[in-house]
């Protein structure tokens, strides 16, 4: 397994600093893989053939450059050995068409992680919902009246549009803003959203625990919401710290990892607030800098050290 598709956002557009891609790029290159890179929107059908847009890339950990781009080439994809789909939302159907080129090529005998069809139908809100017993009160609709019946019930709730990512959308709905909230959130799209009781522990920060190829991380990342915020998203300027996983982390990871290796999900990061399990990420899980830079924990490495036990 020598060839390696990344199927990514433009490379050049990165936080060096942060970027989780960039390490298991890294990861791959020093066990002498060939990286081949390819722009999120370079997928594409030749008749019945999934090919790509591509370039042969190398990458360095040098915050002044840390990529090297070869010449433009059009390639079948299953004249790779495996591609890392790490393209992130928002869910939509460029990325969904994204994972019918994918899946098409799997079918052909090339390999992918997280598998095409689980990025599909693995919805990162809605896969909580198969775990009722680890969430906390939960509605998932489009209709105004249902959520207006829910917030009234709470008090308190968080809104959670099903298909962004980095904390974009999320609001916290009250019965003093739910008018207002509510107009805003159902003029701009008829979309369903998730609404969530409100956690108050949410202000403490929450916890990303990285499952890879279904082994535990020894410590969660502890994402801290910036000052007047009540999100975590580092990509909002929340702060990470590193702590052992509690028993309730060991909990909840015990009992969703077998059902995500079973989906040919290699990669997630779950995130939980005060014990209730609140997402499941499967696109483009992030923090493998965060464990490695402040613990020298390399996940990376692990899921590199397993791809020939994956497949």
């Amino acid at each position: 397994m020598n060839k390696i598709g990344i199927v990514m956002n433009p490379i050049s557009e990165i936080n060096f600093k942060k970027d989780s891609t960039l390490l298991l790029m890294h990861e791959l290159q020093n066990q002498g893989k060939e990286l081949f890179y390819i722009n999120k929107d370079n997928l594409f059908f030749s008749n019945q053939t999934p090919m790509a847009v591509c370039q042969k890339v190398n990458v360095y950990m040098n915050e002044n450059k840390w990529f090297d781009l070869q010449a433009i080439q059009k390639i079948k994809l299953n004249s790779l050995d495996l591609i890392l789909m790490r393209q992130d939302p928002p869910f939509d159907m460029n990325f969904v068409n994204n994972t019918y080129v994918l899946e098409a090529a799997e079918n052909k005998g090339l390999k992918v992680i997280n598998k095409p069809s689980s990025l599909r139908t693995f919805n990162e809100k809605l896969s909580i919902l198969n775990y009722p017993d680890l969430i906390t009160d939960t509605i998932v609709t489009s209709n105004v009246n249902l959520m207006e019946e829910f917030v009234n019930a709470h008090k308190k709730i968080v809104l959670k549009p099903l298909g962004l990512m980095g904390g974009d959308g999320i609001k916290i709905v009250t019965l003093e803003n739910s008018s207002e909230v509510l107009k805003q959130v159902t003029e701009k799209s008829s979309e369903m959203v998730m609404m969530q009781k409100f956690i108050d522990n949410v202000y403490s920060g929450d916890r990303r625990i990285l499952l890879v190829n279904g082994n535990l991380p020894n410590s969660v990342v502890l994402r801290i919401p910036p000052e007047g915020d009540f999100r975590g998203n580092l990509a909002i300027g929340g702060t990470a710290k590193t702590e052992p996983l509690n028993t309730r982390d060991i909990e909840i990871a015990n009992l969703v990892k077998d059902d995500l290796l079973k989906e040919g999900i290699y990669i997630a990061g779950l995130d939980i607030v005060g014990g209730f399990l609140t997402e499941i990420n499967i696109t483009c899980p992030t923090c493998f800098r965060e464990l490695l830079d402040q613990t020298e924990e390399n996940l990376a490495k692990v899921l590199i050290d397993q791809l020939s036990d994956i497949f």
